[in-house]
């Protein structure tokens, strides 16, 4: 889907390259997406994904984009170029149909490069759990134990509800921490989880990951939208669809390299 000129005649600019770092990227989502940063997604990801992703569920507006589902069909965007240690933060308001994820996160694997291990560093609304934010670190080597940190974290401590209003959020990914912030009802940024790769003390805390496992390899910025396909796997996560339709709407994508 190519970006239309006519968003930079109503002064929305989508991509900014003047930047100090060339692979920064701002995605107002205006009329669309801009094909130089994203690729829509076509086809199916297995249990417990419930769905497969298809472009005609990729609706553009004038301020931004809604990720559709219908039960047997999802969307996904996924960036074109791979990023590594910096910012990756979004504005997005979702639907409330449970047994749904939306979702902003980093992902690489085998399937970007043999013998790659799975690294994988996730913000995903679920509505099954409420007005939460389910925070999370996958890894995985190829044909290896799978491993997750997971934190699910209330959203009404801080006075936002992303199912009523726009939610601004994202993580900052470094060498050696990862933090998940937002910002609040005030629009003060908070942190909400920082995980930290290990310090070498022999004694594993509960806020860090191990040396072995900690997110190192360039990744793709995705989002989607997506329901599960009730299996035993997918009603752990994301829980049990019932099949009605979603979206969720994504106002701006941003990456800010370190």
């Amino acid at each position: 889907m190519k970006k239309l000129f006519l968003s930079a005649l109503l002064g929305c600019t989508t991509l900014v390259a003047t930047h100090a770092n060339a692979n920064y990227f701002k995605d107002n989502f205006s009329w669309g997406y801009d094909s130089s940063v994203w690729t829509a997604r076509t086809g199916s990801n297995g249990t417990p994904f419930g769905c497969a992703f298809k472009t005609d569920l990729l609706n553009p507006s004038e301020h931004g984009l809604t990720l559709s589902l219908a039960q047997g069909s999802c969307s996904e965007l996924q960036s074109n170029h791979f990023y590594g240690y910096g910012k990756v933060q979004g504005r997005l308001k979702s639907g409330n149909v449970a047994g749904t994820v939306s979702s902003i996160f980093t992902y690489t694997s085998w399937w970007d490069s043999p013998g790659r291990a799975w690294q994988e560093i996730d913000i995903e609304l679920l509505p099954s759990l409420g007005n939460v934010v389910h925070t999370n670190v996958i890894y995985q080597p190829q044909g290896g134990q799978y491993q997750s940190w997971e934190k699910d974290i209330d959203l009404s401590q801080y006075g936002l509800d992303y199912r009523e209003n726009l939610l601004t959020i994202g993580f900052d990914w470094s060498s050696n921490a990862i933090r998940w912030y937002l910002f609040d009802a005030n629009g003060h940024e908070q942190t909400i989880r920082t995980v930290y790769k290990e310090n070498g003390d022999g004694h594993l805390a509960e806020n860090e990951i191990p040396a072995y496992a900690w997110p190192v390899d360039n990744s793709k910025i995705m989002i989607n939208h997506w329901h599960g396909d009730n299996s035993v796997e997918a009603n752990y996560f994301p829980g049990q669809y019932y099949g009605a339709s979603s979206w969720v709407y994504y106002d701006f994508i941003e990456y800010i390299p370190r």
